[in-house]
């Protein structure tokens, strides 16, 4: 019984710890994590996802890199492929891999946020998820869960030396 306690304790913190790296660390680094919410990039970023996004300033960018841009709402991020750089107007022209075609609207550099350089497969739907009240929620019982089981192994233990001392 020991044992179950100590490997399931361990291998929930395991759990919450790789969450933590790619979650929560890569934000010290000034890296976004950004789940993808469409189907727009396939198959390069599909739906569901997680991109990691560095901040590149918009000059470094040439035709065919993918972008992550703020909408003119200035609050939507999107991530498309430059199809066509204006040097001289300061805009981008972009398109996503799976639209026929090119976006609607240009993106002036000074709305650019950077570069994905990193995506991983389904990760957005977890993430998704865990930021939800039900996912916090179930954060929060697997902390508990790792308490509870590392009491009862001390408990065990001490039952264990009692038995062996009586």
């Amino acid at each position: 019984m020991r044992s179950f306690c100590k490997g399931a304790a361990i291998t929930i913190c395991a759990a919450l710890a790789l969450l933590t790296v790619f979650l929560v660390l890569p934000g010290l680094f000034h890296i976004y994590p950004m789940i993808v919410q469409s189907g727009s990039m396939e198959p390069s970023y599909p739906e569901g996802s997680m991109i990691y996004v560095r901040k590149v300033h918009a000059d470094k960018f040439s035709e065919g890199d993918p972008v992550t841009f703020y909408l003119p709402d200035e609050e939507t991020l999107v991530t498309h492929r430059i199809v066509r750089v204006d040097e001289e107007k300061e805009e981008l022209h972009t398109q996503g891999d799976a639209n026929a075609r090119e976006d609607g609207i240009v993106t002036p550099f000074e709305r650019v946020f950077g570069a994905p350089f990193l995506c991983i497969p389904y990760m957005g739907y977890l993430a998704g998820y865990l930021s939800s009240a039900v996912g916090k929620a179930g954060i929060l019982l697997l902390v508990v869960a790792v308490c509870i089981l590392s009491w009862m192994d001390g408990a065990l233990l001490r039952h264990e030396k009692e038995l062996e001392e009586g």
